[in-house]
């Protein structure tokens, strides 16, 4: 009998620019096929154990829009499986209903003591479809302004006790914290805001901005709310942050984009807060919205995987009224998400923030 021999080998990346790659190659023969699909599926699961969760920082404005609500909600449904650590919540708007959804939400989702904060200062106020409502229908621990500390503070206490270089931080809202940071001066018992940066943060997740065109400029034609609202604060935060940046724009997952899910939240118990965000906002039944926050989550905790495809590295040219024009850069620092051409993948990511937004609560602490 003839036995017929094979070269195989398997790559295992652990973590979107991580650089950990597991490699096993081994001859095997036909005959001991199974065996072999044994020892890659063990190798496999092995490479894995070694990855971390990653640690997130994620700060929403939780105001304008019902998808900072679903976004909060796929964080915790990754956290659950143990793919990322829910470091703080912290809110850039100063609407204490605002903070108080978040809360609701955070308890809902079995993490009710999670750190909170919320700006202190001069800070964006906007009307909104649904936080009020969500504070006066649901238990949180904000009573008033005066109830939870600076959002400032929370990052200062959480990067400062965090492993070096391990913090992704996440905005899906204005950036008046991310600039108040970067003026935060040293202490005796603290580094400066800057400095904190530079040690602590891995990337900042950056969810805004229009990258149309070859090179990708933003004429503000599509609306840019998130840059927009706090323009000063995006124009410093932005051209002053002192690490890596990845832009997450709204034609890969805002209404441009053509992505939506939400509908299935009706599926949902109806003391799920994220359901009633859902049904306030659209003045009803829960309904599908854009993705925009959900995919800017989904991305800091997952990386790429096979959702998107990442540009080549440069730097967001920013205007004081905040239109832009991208600027690329071998050394740049910043980057932004493209979305993938393949026709089908649209339907994928949306099955994947579907399947994460709908998700069972995990227990109560």
């Amino acid at each position: 009998m003839q036995i017929v021999t094979r070269r195989f080998t398997c790559h295992w990346r652990l973590g979107e620019g991580d650089g950990i790659v597991a490699t096993l190659t081994f001859t095997r023969t036909l005959m001991s096929l199974r065996l072999a699909s044994l020892l890659v599926w063990m190798i496999g699961n092995l490479a894995l154990g070694f990855a971390s969760p990653v640690g997130i920082l994620f700060d929403t404005h939780m105001e304008t829009d019902c998808d900072d609500a679903g976004a909060l909600a796929v964080l915790h449904a990754l956290a659950d499986r143990g793919e990322c650590e829910i470091l703080a919540t912290v809110t850039s708007v100063r609407d204490v209903n605002s903070l108080a959804t978040v809360d609701a939400i955070n308890r809902y989702r079995g993490r009710p003591g999670l750190p909170l904060g919320m700006v202190e200062g001069e800070g964006v106020l906007a009307p909104s479809r649904f936080a009020g409502k969500i504070a006066n229908e649901f238990p949180h621990r904000v009573t008033s302004p005066d109830s939870v500390p600076d959002a400032v503070e929370v990052y200062q206490r959480v990067l400062a006790a965090q492993p070096d270089r391990s913090v992704v931080i996440v905005t899906a809202g204005y950036h008046t914290n991310l600039k108040n940071l970067l003026r935060l001066p040293a202490t005796g018992e603290f580094p400066s805001g800057r400095d904190l940066i530079v040690r602590k943060a891995k990337k900042w997740v950056c969810m805004g901005g229009n990258f149309m065109g070859n090179p990708p400029q933003d004429d503000l034609k599509l609306g840019n709310v998130n840059f927009q609202r706090d323009a000063a604060s995006a124009l410093e935060a932005i051209r002053d942050w002192p690490g890596e940046i990845v832009f997450v724009g709204r034609e890969v997952c805002s209404v441009p984009s053509g992505l939506q899910v939400g509908e299935h939240l009706a599926g949902t118990p109806p003391d799920n807060p994220v359901r009633r965000a859902y049904e306030h906002y659209f003045g009803g039944q829960a309904r599908n919205r854009h993705v925009a926050d959900l995919a800017t989550v989904l991305y800091a905790v997952r990386g790429l995987t096979d959702c998107w495809d990442l540009s080549q590295p440069g730097r967001l040219d920013l205007r004081p009224d905040m239109t832009f024009q991208w600027q690329f850069e071998p050394a740049g620092r910043q980057s932004f998400l493209l979305k993938k051409r393949d026709k089908d993948n649209d339907a994928h990511v949306e099955a994947v923030l579907d399947a994460l937004l709908t998700a069972e609560p995990h227990p109560v602490e």
